[in-house]
Parts: structure tokens; sequence; C-alpha cells
């Protein structure tokens, strides 16, 4: 049956979202941390992005600015006083981050691997520690200042710099099939879409408190944008995101719980018939401009995963890690070796860590988030719908894109923010001390 009211709250109870209030001024700290840890992955393309071919080397600048960026969180959330606020990582991330860490004993470049690796994990627990400690409320107040500044950004780099706002021919890696395509500020179409459908979400589907002329002035200017950036990844998944969380809204918890066995059963049954009729799907994207190419590049990933369908090549060390070295080289020849990565981030991380990885990392960032938030009674629905959105978003732009545990990747920042929110969201209320009764001590 469906219904649109939150689950009845006795009026003695006060939801409680955080265990800890922390001082005005470090609940400041922490906003403003969140910021620049959201404005970072913005930028963070620059500060490590190199134009084939590519060697592998890293940016010490991105580093130490995520290092600090730690620093600041720890600081600002007081962990120092209570190190317990460090242990925010939930058990399935902790055991996705080990199998990682354990990779890197056959890793094929264990240097690269553990610069990677390091970054990928401070920025896990870094987003953790933050969100755990400022709450969904300032969290999602720090995201949307961020994205509606990029929004007016966006547009003054495409108006008043259009030669560096929209791709220009051979802007990059001399791909003219970008040509056109608005980018805004960001270093590639792609990631201003996946920006631009992850901004729309945000404001759409729990921006009820915010000004209407403020919202909606968001919402129409960011869409126009996505349409001109032709991220039809982006566009297709984000309305299939927005769907997902009007079915949050309209279905009780004991309904939506029915969806989740009935959508793993789907999608196993869609698999098997996937790989029956792979010939005759496969068929009409054979063509080298078919599907953008994307199709040329996975079947290396397939074979590579065939023969080391256990291991992989370890955390980080498929793609880039040296020029002419890598087993991109192996399997594959001509325009795919240059890429940095297989446009796929199951696959990726399949060649990277194996069956036994890439199955702890489905289970920690897509089953078991979407399990706690479609059974959950007490999650508010514009919030509770807001992060089932953005995790469906996450979770099937990784198939035609690559950002699933990949460092600082937009998407991949997203996600983990979405994951960590769940927490606060989902927390039961809590009864509060009746007026005039005094506290136990002792």
């Amino acid at each position: 049956m469906a219904g649109t009211g939150h689950p009845s709250v006795s009026p003695g109870f006060v939801p409680q979202r955080r265990a800890f209030i922390a001082p005005q001024p470090y609940r400041l700290g922490m906003l403003w941390t969140i910021i620049a840890v959201i404005s970072l992955t913005i930028v963070g393309p620059y500060l490590s992005y190199k134009p084939a071919p590519f060697t592998g080397e890293g940016s010490p600048l991105r580093q130490i600015v995520y290092i600090l960026t730690f620093g600041l969180a720890i600081y600002t959330t007081r962990a120092w006083r209570a190190p317990m606020r460090l242990l925010v990582l939930p058990a399935s991330l902790v055991l996705v981050l080990a199998w990682c860490w354990l990779s890197l004993s056959w890793a094929l470049n264990p240097d690269i691997a553990l610069r990677r690796l390091v970054l990928t994990s401070m920025l896990i627990w870094t987003i953790f520690i933050l969100v755990n400690n400022a709450g969904y409320a300032t969290t999602m107040t720090a995201i949307r200042t961020v994205l509606s500044v990029l929004v007016l950004i966006n547009y003054v780099a495409v108006i008043a710099f259009p030669e560096s706002g929209i791709h220009q021919f051979g802007d990059i890696d001399n791909d003219n099939d970008l040509a056109g395509s608005w980018r805004g500020i960001m270093l590639q179409k792609n990631f201003a879409g996946a920006i631009c459908a992850l901004t729309i979400m945000i404001f759409l589907l729990d921006g009820r408190r915010l000004k209407p002329l403020l919202r909606w002035s968001v919402i129409l200017a960011t869409a126009f944008f996505l349409i001109r950036t032709n991220s039809k990844t982006s566009m297709g998944i984000g309305a299939l995101g927005i769907f997902t969380a009007w079915l949050y809204n309209r279905y009780n918890p004991a309904y939506r719980a029915l969806l989740i066995p009935a959508v793993m059963i789907l999608g196993v049954g869609l698999f098997i018939l996937s790989q029956i009729y792979w010939k005759e799907l496969a068929e009409p994207f054979n063509s080298p401009a078919g599907f953008t190419g994307r199709v040329q590049i996975w079947p290396a990933l397939i074979a590579y995963a065939h023969d080391h369908p256990l291991l992989g090549a370890g955390y980080g060390s498929f793609w880039n890690i040296g020029l002419g070295f890598g087993p991109i080289f192996t399997y594959a020849k001509g325009w795919v070796t240059g890429l940095g990565n297989g446009h796929n981030g199951y696959l990726d991380l399949l060649v990277q860590i194996g069956f036994p990885g890439l199955g702890l990392v489905i289970l920690a960032t897509i089953i078991m988030p979407l399990v706690r938030l479609l059974s959950s009674y007490s999650a508010p629905r514009p919030a509770g719908g807001l992060l089932v959105s953005m995790i469906v978003f996450c979770a099937g732009h990784n198939m035609t894109e690559t950002s699933l545990f990949d460092r600082d990747a937009i998407v991949q920042v997203f996600l983990m923010f979405a994951i960590a929110m769940i927490a606060p969201v989902t927390a039961p209320p809590r009864r509060p001390i009746p007026t005039g009764a005094e506290p136990h001590r002792g």
C-alpha cells in the first residue's frame, strides 16, 4: 500500500540525529572542512592531470592538501579528546579497505598502488569522521553551498571564457568527439554532467526548506547545463535516481523492503540472459564508434579477469602504472592502451582486486546501504529518498564510467557522503529527559 507520511512519532520523542554536539566554533569548522573536501574534489582532476602518455606519476600537492584536510577533520571534530570518534567506518567498508591493502602484497607496482590507496583510504575516513560528527543537516548545507556556487561559476566560464568553458577540438587528448560540449570549470564534460545530475537530485529531492526562488533557479539552470554537456550517462542515470526516490517516498518501508529480493532476482536473471544472448546483444556495438568505443575496451578487461579471477593485478595496478608497462599492453593494442581507465567501475575493480574484492565493494557500497535505507522506519522520506537516489546514480554511473573506490573521483566522493549520511538519517528517535526530572548521575 502506498503511503505519503512519516511513521508516527510520539510527541514525547524528539529526533536526535547526532550523539555528539560540538560547540559552535567547531560546528562551523566542520562545515567549512566539508566545503573544502567537496571543493578539492572538483579541482582535484586539475591537480593530477597529465596528458597522455600516462606514466603513473602522482601529485605531491594533491596528497598534501588531502592530508591537511584529514587533519582539519580530526581537529574540528575534537577527535583528539575522544579517539572513539575516529572509529566511524562501517565494518563492511573496513573489510573492503583491508582487502585492498592486502592486495598491495601482489600489486604489479606497489609504490604507485600504495599512493593511490593511501589517498582513497584517507578521503573515505575523512568523510565519515566529518559526517558522523556534523550530522545530516550540516553536511547537506555544505554540499548545497558548494554546488550552488559551482553552477554560477560554470556559467561564467562558458559565457566569459568559452575557449576553456566549452570543449574545443583536441583539447583533451585529441578527443574531437568532445568538441562543443559544455564543461564549465570542470576538466571534462562527463565530470560536469555527473555534478549537474547530483545537483539536481540534491536540490529537487530534499530542498523544501530552501527558498523556492533559489531552489528552482539552481535546478533549472543546472538542468540546462546538463543538457549542454551532452553527458548521456548522467542524464539517463540521473532520471533513474529521481524515479527511485519517488518510489521510496511513495511506499511504506514494509513494501519497500519487498523490492529488495525482487530487484536482486531480476538483476541475476538479466545477467544470466545477457550471458546466454551476449553475441546478439553485442552485435550493434561492434563498430569502433559503437557506445563511444567502450565495447572495444571491455573485452581486454574481461580477458584479464578470466586469467586472474581471484586476486587481480592489485589495487591501482592495472591502468597508468608506467609507460609501456601494465597488463593492458598485453591484452589490448592501439588506442585502448593509452587510456587511464576502462570506463566501467566494476570491470576496473575486477581486474584490480579480483572477484572477492569486487563482491565486497558491491556489498559495502550498494547492497547494504540500500537495504538499510529501504527497510528503515525512522528515516525521513525526503532525506532517505535523496540518499537512495544518490546511491543508485553512483552505482549506475559506474556502468559506463569509472569512479568506484577510485581515490577522489567526483562520483566516488558523493557516494561516500551518501553512505556516511545513512547513519544519522536512519538513527531512531531518542526519548528526551522529561521536563523537571533530574538527570541520572553516577
